[in-house]
């Protein structure tokens, strides 16, 4: 496993565990803490070491329901992922959350069958039971707290799944054992008041904006907008009306730092939201254009992403807005596709399990065959993304060493006359570069500028239509210049002190691309 994988592996634990303590705050885990407690103050007044073993036991039961879960997941592969691309998994999930939602805003917990709340038994079988009653009844909230994380473990070995489920276990009995093995922290711990009730309130708010997340996904594109912006705006209400109201400092910054998460998913969910960065221009990926990737003769990169992945929207947001990571993608000539999977499409993922995902995010990574020779899943950064398009080198041709830039196999010159400049592109025979305007979005056209004492010159150069040798791609004719085009620059009459700039990327007729390169045209 490489030193990326770990990293984002541990930081998937680490928010897993961390998910796990914050379900004891949600209406699923609320009813079941008295019992919790219960079972730590039965074994307060008994020695350490019969502490420690009803701690154990405590985690152990936690654990077992957890690690079972995973398990299962694990064996049965199940798809997380293809679950939510459901409608009616959708709709279940945000009346769901919606549901707990308004249980939190109410100050209700949900009812504890009668069973359950005589948990007991014998000293061993008592916390045991209490831990593994608390991973039960968690369950309507863990799918809409760790989605994302959830979704990730599908793209590990089973070993790590059955970790990923561990982890939200033990975060979840964490408190307990603590108690238990220090009764004394029960007296240190603040006691409830009206900043215990905002915090409460804002586990609320955080599946109101969970359930406004998956809902978009089922809503025309200027609801799911709306939604969000009203979200929002109710969210700062809330939190500003809180403060004022509040009498002591302590409500006050609760009602602050209680927001923080719900803003989080405003973020991260809502497309409006502005990002830093221009960040890596992505071309839909369709699938009728599977078969053309193989004829792009360029390197690409596949994202497989949906709305609903909250993970793909942190990427989305972060490692693929980085100005770096864009000139990573331009420097390698690579076409950025994205494969939209909100929707069932057996094309797309037949196509993600072809290049070893099985499930999102994953970013494939292709050499100019088509071929895939390396992938990204779950969360990484911007520097383990650059360092693997740093290995897409150009491929030799007739078993020669390929040129180094397109600069090897196109020239120019320009020729001044009354009505104006003429430049000439000459391209090596079997060679040709694309023309302008492109054919498609992702091709690097052949442009001119004009330079005179360094500073541009306003000019509209003309393109000549391009010519058709028989290049595809998603259904359509690729347009390109061969030798002797010629690229007209209007008003141009003097070629004195002026430098003109050719940017062109030289493509064999049978396949390979060169890196892009900017020529100086020689005067003639």
């Amino acid at each position: 496993m490489s030193a990326a994988m770990d990293s984002s592996f541990v930081l998937e634990i680490a928010l897993a565990l961390g998910a796990g303590v914050l379900l004891n705050l949600t209406p699923c885990v609320l009813p079941v803490i008295p019992i919790k407690v219960r079972t730590i103050l039965r074994g307060a007044g008994e020695g350490l070491g019969a502490r420690a073993v009803s701690a154990a036991l405590f985690a152990l039961g936690s654990v077992s329901f957890f690690a079972a879960l995973g398990l299962a997941t694990a064996l049965l592969h199940l798809q997380w992922g293809v679950l939510f691309q459901s409608r009616a998994v959708l709709v279940g999930l945000v009346v769901v959350m919606l549901v707990l939602a308004a249980a939190s805003f109410s100050a209700r917990s949900l009812p504890v069958p009668a069973a359950i709340a005589r948990v007991g038994g014998s000293r061993h079988l008592g916390p045991f039971a209490s831990g593994l009653v608390g991973g039960v009844l968690s369950t309507p909230c863990t799918g809409p707290l760790l989605g994302g994380v959830l979704v990730f473990a599908l793209t590990r070995p089973p070993a790590d799944i059955v970790a990923l489920f561990v982890a939200i276990g033990l975060g979840m009995a964490l408190p307990y054992v603590a108690l238990l093995l220090r009764p004394a922290l029960l007296a240190r711990l603040p006691r409830g008041g009206a900043w215990a009730e905002v915090v409460r309130k804002s586990f609320g708010w955080l599946l109101l904006g969970g359930a406004v997340f998956f809902a978009q996904s089922l809503l025309p594109a200027w609801v799911a907008d709306t939604s969000w912006i009203a979200f929002l705006a109710a969210l700062v209400l809330w939190a500003a009306v809180t403060a004022l109201r509040a009498s002591d400092r302590r409500t006050r910054w609760a009602a602050a730092l209680a927001s923080m998460p719900a803003l989080a998913i405003v973020y991260l969910g809502a497309g409006f939201w502005p990002a830093t960065g221009h960040g890596i221009p992505w071309q839909p990926l369709r699938a009728g254009g599977v078969g053309a990737i193989a004829t792009l003769h360029r390197p690409a990169l596949v994202e497989f992403t949906a709305q609903w992945c909250l993970n793909c929207r942190i990427l989305e947001k972060t490692v693929y807005r980085d100005p770096a990571v864009a000139r990573a993608v331009r420097a390698a000539g690579a076409v950025p596709l994205q494969a939209d999977l909100t929707r069932p499409n057996p094309i797309l993922q037949r196509l993600l399990a072809r290049y070893g995902g099985a499930g999102i995010p994953f970013l494939a990574i292709l050499d100019r065959n088509g071929r895939e020779v390396g992938h990204l899943s779950g969360l990484f950064t911007a520097g383990t993304l650059i360092e693997r398009l740093s290995t897409l080198q150009p491929v030799s041709t007739a078993g020669a060493a390929a040129p180094a830039d397109s600069a090897s196999e196109v020239s120019a010159s320009v020729s001044a006359a009354t009505g104006g400049a003429t430049v000439i592109l000459h391209i090596a025979r079997g060679w040709h570069v694309y023309a302008n305007p492109p054919s498609a979005p992702y091709l690097i056209p052949a442009s001119v500028r004009v330079l005179r004492d360094g500073r541009a010159l306003d000019l509209r150069p003309s393109y000549p239509p391009g010519t058709t040798i028989g290049l595809r791609i998603d259904g359509r004719d690729i347009l390109v210049y061969e030798d002797g085009t010629q690229i007209g620059l209007p008003g141009l009459a003097s070629l004195r002190g002026t430098q003109v700039l050719v940017r062109v990327q030289a493509c064999e007729d049978k396949g390979v691309c060169l890196s892009p390169a900017t020529l100086t045209a020689a005067v003639r």
